[in-house]
């Protein structure tokens, strides 16, 4: 059984670190209004998390509008399997990535306004309480209906 060690601890055996002379803890409190961001990060967040999800998408969206667009043609039914066959087959892997940077381009500045004026309608229309749904859905569908980013 182990020996019991307490009696020989004292609390002056401890090192005091004295705290550095520049340290405020005012400023190091994250502000709950702010979630800990500045403008400038909402916008750089929202425009990489923009870019990675439409990229990850793109194969996606490349076989449904091949879908559209042979669909089109009243002679011809077409499923996603056919699709990605005749892509796979006229193309290649690659053509279900040709046309990404174009898309990736647009994708990243879209999406950095979408998330900063998003933060931004939050924030002034929260009054405070940031965990209230109802701010959160309405400045989501106020940004969706102002700029037309509904997908």
């Amino acid at each position: 059984m182990a020996a019991d060690a307490s009696p020989k601890f004292q609390n002056s055996d401890l090192i005091q670190v004295p705290k550095l002379p520049n340290y405020h803890p005012e400023i190091a409190v994250i502000s709950p209004e702010s979630d800990g961001l500045q403008f400038w990060q909402f916008m750089i967040s929202g425009s990489i998390a923009g870019m990675i999800e439409h990229m990850a998408m793109f194969p996606v969206d490349t076989i449904k509008t091949h879908m559209q667009a042979i669909g089109s043609c009243p002679i011809q039914s077409v499923g996603v399997r056919k699709t990605l066959e005749s892509v796979l087959k006229s193309e290649g892997p690659k053509g279900l990535y040709r046309g990404i940077g174009a898309m990736g381009l647009g994708a990243g500045p879209a999406h950095a306004v979408y998330f900063s004026v998003y933060e931004f309608c939050k924030k002034n229309f929260s009054g405070g309480n940031l965990n209230n749904s109802v701010v959160h859905a309405s400045s989501g569908q106020l940004v969706n209906l102002k700029f037309g980013l509904v997908e």
